[in-house]
Parts: C-alpha cells; structure tokens; sequence
C-alpha cells in the first residue's frame, strides 16, 4: 500500500485526466494541447524542487511520472515540469527567466561533448530548451519549428543549427550524475506508468469481451498474457521505485546505477507488456481510432529515448568504483 502522500501526488496528475485526456490521435490538436498544459502549469509543479531543500522528494517526483503515463495526456510534464527545473536547481539559477525544457540530441540521446543538431524534446508550452554536454557545461538555446514524433502526445520542435547558445553554467561532476539518474528514472518512471496502465485496460476488456459464449478473460490462453504482462510491469516498478529511492538517499554514483539498471529492465519490459496488451484488445486495437496506439507509441520511443539497453549494459558490466 502507497503511503498518503504518495497517493495525494498521483491524484494531482490523475485531476487532469477526465478533462484534458484525450480519447483518439484526432483530439491531438494545437489548441488542446495548448488548455491541458495551461492547466498543469496552474498547479505550480514546476517549483517542486525549485527551493533547498526541495519541496518534493525524487520519489514523488518519479510517481508523478508514472502517473502521467498512465494517461493520454498532451502535456509537458517531464521535459518542462521536472526535468528543466531540476537541471536549474542544480546550477543554483532560481531567478532564469521564461519556461525552458531540455535540448537532446536528433537520436533523443543526452548530448556528447558539443551540442550539435539538437531537438527540444517535450516542449509545450516552453519557449527555450537547456543542452547538457559531456563536461557537464549547460547552455540555452532557441525553439524552431515543430519536429515529427512516433509519439503523437509529446511536442518536439527543432532547434535551428544556427542558434546562438547562451551559457547558463556548469555541473559539478557529482551534479552532473545526479542529474543523468534523475533525468533516467523520471522518464523510467512515465514507461511503466503507460505500459501498466494500457494491461490494466486490456484486463477490464478481458472481462467484457465476449466469445464463444463466455468472456475472453476466462480463457488460460488470455490469462497467462495478462499474468505475464502483470509480472513484466511489476518489476520495472519495483525497479524505477527503487532508483527514486536512490536519488533520494543514495551517493549520485550509486543513484546512476540504479536509474541504469531500471531503464534497461524497463526498455525490455514495458514494450513487452504492451504488445501483450494489445494481443488480448485484438485486431481493434491496430485501428486509428482505438487508443491503444497512443500508449504503443509512447513506450516504443521511450524504449529509446536518452538511453537504450545496449548503451547502458557496457556501463553496467564495468567494474564499480568504491570510496
């Protein structure tokens, strides 16, 4: 059982979903996106962590995630909401002006050494985007137009080669770590929210759908999916959980390596729950107009995004440093 708070952080997100969730691709539009997110930034989740201490612990802030997954919101949670205001609270800048997000790399990586044709990434509502380099160097960089996406949820605009970047400041290596395991788990966090919530719908259709005279739930065959897929779900949560717990409590070093293992599990595990998903939905989930597509899109990029499973196991395989 969820302690209270934990509860009262995700019915904080959950709120948005009756009216600004959207029900099919073709509800997607400017002027929608645009009211969902005024509505999230009413709430003032931005300033969560914006104080010292910060107001939110890392695992409210993963649960808020999660909780943003589960629901086909066209809002900007991670990129404007958590992950830009964190980065800024590192750098010790609580007065930067305007609503940024993070730039990363056309691939949707965490950027090399130079910031180099870039993407900012879940950007509604934001009127800039913060680069990370390697060496920890931040620097802020002008919107262009809207970029496509597989994710028909999140905004993506590119930014033009041209820009000029300005230096906001420097990470410290601790920071710097801290910062890519934060970055890892809230995006983790939003993966296994989406991925348990599409099994939990395709359960409750399960239950409905009839064949053969009876409802499909109660075949073996559509019982193990769903089992299976219930089992893929838990652990990434068990994993992205944990890694929260990390950032909270743990050296920035030891937080990294929990954040790698949960986005490995959860790059592997997410997508495979939600095919699961859609076996038990059928042919009507391949539809347009059928929901289930949304949350596919969104795992699938996820899967991918900042990190795959094969840039993660070197750095998990090497030999951990101990002080």
């Amino acid at each position: 059982m969820e302690r209270e708070e934990f509860v009262l952080v995700r019915e904080t997100v959950r709120s948005l979903a009756p009216r600004y969730g959207v029900t099919s691709p073709d509800e997607v539009k400017p002027a929608t996106r645009a009211a969902a997110q005024q509505a999230l930034d009413d709430m003032g989740l931005r300033d969560l962590r914006r104080t010292s201490p910060p107001a939110a612990t890392a695992q409210e802030c993963a649960l808020l995630a999660e909780e943003h997954g589960r629901h086909p919101l066209t809002t900007s949670l991670l990129g404007t909401v958590l992950l830009a205001p964190e980065l800024l609270r590192l750098l010790g800048d609580d007065t930067s002006p305007g609503t940024p997000t993070v730039a990363l790399t056309r691939e949707l990586r965490f950027p090399g050494p130079e910031s180099a044709d870039l993407v900012a990434w879940d950007c509604e509502g934001a009127d800039s985007a913060l680069c990370v380099t390697a060496d920890g160097t931040v620097t802020r960089v002008e919107l262009g137009p809207t970029a496509p996406s597989t994710d028909l949820l999140r905004a993506i605009r590119e930014v033009p080669a041209d820009t000029p970047m300005e230096t906001v400041g420097r990470l410290t290596a601790p920071d710097r770590l801290r910062w890519q395991a934060y970055a890892l788990v809230v995006v983790t966090a939003e993966l296994v929210g989406a991925a348990g919530s599409l099994v939990e719908q395709a359960v409750e259709y399960a239950r409905v759908r009839r064949q053969y005279g009876q409802a499909i739930g109660s075949f073996q065959a559509v019982q193990h999916l769903l089992a299976d897929a219930t089992v893929l779900v838990e652990a990434g949560t068990s994993a992205t959980r944990y890694a929260a717990w990390c950032l909270d409590n743990e050296a920035p070093e030891r937080a990294l390596t929990a954040a790698r293992v949960a986005k490995a599990e959860v790059n592997s595990s997410a997508p495979e729950a939600v095919y699961a998903g859609m076996q038990v939905f059928g042919g009507i989930a391949q539809t347009w107009e059928h929901i289930a597509h949304l949350y596919l899109r969104k795992v699938r990029l996820g899967a991918t995004l900042l990190a795959t499973t094969g840039d993660l196991l070197p750095a998990l395989a090497a030999p951990e440093v101990t002080r």
